[in-house]
């Protein structure tokens, strides 16, 4: 037996240590067990993949996961841009979710009847067991529940060895996970069929797309435009975005100074009034594009015309 294995997720959710936690566990239980992360650009929000080969002989090779047996997704928002993880998973592989949607929806999200999809809420799980936005424990529960192995046992000792803090609470989640954990079947599956394709194996997929040139199309040279942070998209780094009431907002911008990402904006929009007169105004807004969900806006607003509202 042999399950190779690719998760997926943004730095700061704990995907690496996600991956030795299983691992670990998996030794312990009597397999043996290798994980490669690799890393893009190295901060939070980032994306991050990780590779974890299980099996009940010795690993030989450590060549990344091309064509996984299972996919576990941190967040659902990554299956745009990461269309091909999914696309590469084998038929009748699994698709472990981290999502707050609906199984059905869920299912729809990942759009292939040929694997199994393994629905899992572990942000609102970790949330309640351990005040944080950190999926990676429930989601080495989902892990557990439908591959059969780490046993749970072995999970809190694999905790105790490579957290050392916040046991009790981590394996709380685990065991939650493990019990509500909502797996729709594969509607069908041809053994003989191949993936759509496969994972790539250089960190540049993360934040692409590229195209090379050859030297004759290079500036002379060498000379290049200036750089800008515009081209990186953060929006889809959030898991909760502000929503305003208009109608609480006094318009005092303590959200816009306090912003770190420069994501809110003042807009003119047209209203009408009582008499049919329409009238310009400026109200607080937005950029979607570029909030990471900080909620710092919320924090400062004085009368709660901010509110969170989960994403993902």
């Amino acid at each position: 037996m042999r399950i190779e294995t690719v998760w997926l997720g943004r730095g700061g959710q704990g995907i690496v240590t996600a991956t030795y936690i299983i691992a670990n566990a998996s030794i312990i239980d009597g397999f043996h067990a290798i994980a490669n992360p690799e890393f893009g650009a190295e901060r939070r929000g980032a994306p991050v993949k990780a590779f974890l080969t299980i099996s009940k002989e010795p690993i030989e090779d450590q060549e990344p996961v091309k064509t996984p047996d299972v996919a576990v997704v941190f967040d659902d928002k990554l299956l745009g841009a990461m269309r091909f993880v999914v696309d590469a998973v084998k038929p009748g592989g699994y698709v472990i979710l981290n999502t707050g949607k609906s199984p059905q929806d869920a299912a729809a999200l990942v759009g292939r009847d040929d694997v199994n999809i393994v629905v899992i809420d572990a942000i609102a799980i970790a949330r309640k067991h351990l005040k944080l936005d950190v999926p990676n424990g429930p989601l080495a529960g989902a892990f557990s529940k439908v591959m059969g192995f780490p046993s749970l046992q072995s999970i809190r000792e694999a905790f105790e060895t490579q957290l050392g803090k916040a046991v009790e609470e981590n394996f709380a989640a685990v065991k939650e996970a493990y019990e509500v954990a909502a797996v729709i079947p594969a509607k069908k599956v041809d053994a003989s069929a191949r993936p759509k394709g496969i994972i790539s194996t250089t960190s540049a997929f993360l934040t692409g797309p590229y195209e090379i040139v050859g030297w004759r199309e290079v500036n002379k040279a060498g000379a290049v435009f200036p750089g800008s942070s515009f081209p990186y998209v953060t929006g889809g780094w959030r898991i909760d975005k502000p929503v305003i009431d208009h109608s609480k907002c006094i318009m005092c911008r303590k959200c816009w100074l306090y912003c770190p990402d420069d994501a809110i904006i003042e807009a003119w929009v047209e209203r009408e009034g009582p008499r049919g007169r329409r009238f310009r105004m400026k109200m607080i807004d937005f950029d979607y594009q570029y909030c990471k969900g900080c909620g710092v806006c919320a924090e400062v607003c004085p009368t709660g015309a901010i509110q969170m509202v989960r994403e993902i």
